[in-house]
């Protein structure tokens, strides 16, 4: 069955929300930034008292995510390379897609991986951001 993006960040939600007690929260954010073989998500929850528990994004988190990256790729225009994902109670989403921009990493992601993800969702050369290009080019990876 394929998931309509509703469907996918309503899953995203209720994952989320599974993670925090139901009350005593007072933001969840989820960064992720992703290429076809590469997922790195960064999840931070601040309760009310402004405290930051450690929690680790479940594995279902990056199977929606990757899910919601396909369903959102436009042939040759490309999909999204970082995505935050934000709630506030009582349940309340918001999300916005990064498709242009440099994803933030929490470790450097070299420029193969980037190249397999032109691979895996092309984009016109004029869809190609500048940092990307260069990147590729400075590895020899296109």
């Amino acid at each position: 069955m394929n998931e309509t993006h509703e469907e996918l960040i309503q899953q995203l939600g209720g994952t989320l929300l599974d993670l925090v007690p139901e009350t005593g929260w007072r933001r969840i954010d989820l960064v992720c930034s992703m290429t076809a073989p590469v997922r790195d998500l960064i999840l931070t929850v601040i309760m009310d008292d402004g405290s930051r528990p450690a929690i680790t994004p479940p594995e279902v988190l990056t199977v929606i995510l990757a899910k919601l990256r396909a369903l959102l790729y436009q042939p040759d225009r490309g999909t999204w390379f970082s995505a935050r994902i934000s709630m506030n109670p009582p349940g309340q989403i918001f999300f916005d897609y990064n498709n242009d921009h440099e994803p933030v990493l929490t470790r450097p992601m070299a420029p193969a991986h980037y190249a397999e993800d032109l691979r895996v969702f092309p984009r016109d050369p004029g869809h190609v951001p500048a940092w990307l290009r260069a990147k590729l080019a400075t590895e020899g990876a296109n």
